[in-house]
Order: C-alpha cells, then sequence, then structure tokens
C-alpha cells in the first residue's frame, strides 16, 4: 500500500470506516508485534499491549490531525502502552523473588528470536535503549525522526543508540568469550 492510500484509508477511519482501520491494522501488525515483543520479551503480554494500542487508537482516531502520520502515532502509543508493561514488570520484581525477566528468555517462548544471545542482550538494556534500538532496527528509522517522536534532540538519541548498541556488542563479545 503506498503513502496515498494509506492516508485514504487514515481519512475513511477518522469518519467512522472500520474496514479502512483494519486494513491499516492488517497493514501494520505485524510490526507491532514484533516491537511489542522484542520490548516485553513476552508472546501475551505483547498481544495484550497491541490490543489496547489498537482499542485506543480505533477510539482516538477521529482526534488524528495529520493522517500520514498515522503509523508514528499509533506507534506512539504502542510505546506508551509497553513503557507502561514494563514499570509493571519492575513493581512485580521489587514485589516478588520470582525474576520476570529471567522466565521470560527461554528460547522456546520467542518465535521471532534468530539467536537467544541477541535477545538476551537486548533484554540488559535500559527501556530507553529498548526502544530507540527497536525503532531503529524494526522500523528503520533514523535519529531525526525518532528524536521527534520521543520528543528529544537528535544528537541525544544519536549518542543513546551508540551505547545500546555498543552495551549489546559487549555483553555479546563476552557471552562468546
Amino acid at each position: 500500500m503506498n503513502k496515498e492510500e494509506i492516508t485514504a484509508h487514515v481519512l475513511l477511519a477518522k469518519n467512522g470506516d472500520t474496514a479502512s482501520f483494519c486494513k491499516l491494522y492488517e497493514l501494520y501488525y505485524k510490526d507491532m508485534y514484533r516491537y511489542a515483543y522484542y520490548m516485553l520479551g513476552n508472546e501475551t503480554d505483547a498481544e495484550d499491549v497491541i490490543s489496547e494500542t489498537v482499542l485506543d487508537a480505533f477510539t482516538g482516531i477521529k482526534n488524528l490531525k495529520h493522517p500520514a502520520k498515522f503509523k508514528a502515532w499509533i506507534f506512539q502509543i504502542l510505546t506508551t502502552k509497553c513503557k507502561r508493561q514494563i514499570a509493571t514488570y519492575i513493581s512485580d520484581r521489587n514485589n516478588k523473588e520470582d525474576d520476570v525477566f529471567e522466565n521470560t528468555l527461554k528460547k522456546e517462548d520467542h518465535p521471532y528470536a534468530s539467536n537467544i544471545d541477541v535477545q538476551n542482550a537486548f533484554s540488559a538494556l535500559n527501556e530507553n535503549e529498548k526502544t530507540i534500538v527497536s525503532m531503529t532496527v524494526f522500523f528503520g528509522y533514523n535519529s531525526r525522526e525518532i528524536a521527534k517522536l520521543l520528543k528529544s534532540k537528535e544528537g541525544t538519541i544519536r549518542s543513546l543508540k551508540s551505547r545500546a548498541f555498543d552495551k549489546m556488542s559487549k555483553y555479546l563479545k563476552e557471552d562468546f568469550a
């Protein structure tokens, strides 16, 4: 689907056309799932945050000011949902001896992970680093685009991205040493 077709579907969805909204959902579902899954490391939680995101997007699309920015808008909603879920993990982790993150890092639970070591390196990143790496790797956003979406400075994003990839690289080197 080209940009004009996507914008047309967004405009129709803004006017209540559920079939157009469904087409948008179908277009972005896989990317949304990959992003949520890598942010959360759990299939069920990824599906849950996507469901919440889609519901919020469906009810709020009439307020979307720039139809051409639908993808960025829905991913901003998804990012917020993922951050809330991560906060829940941290809260649960602090309240229980059972480590949620360790339990989510089983290879068989990661259908999209080609290498459990990369998955473990990714899970070692903090929340902001995960967001930036995911936006770079999965969606191809550059530092300027990420900075706009996260309402940050481009230089800050470049630094965080560089540190995150360095951290993953060091983790992987240690793992194979």
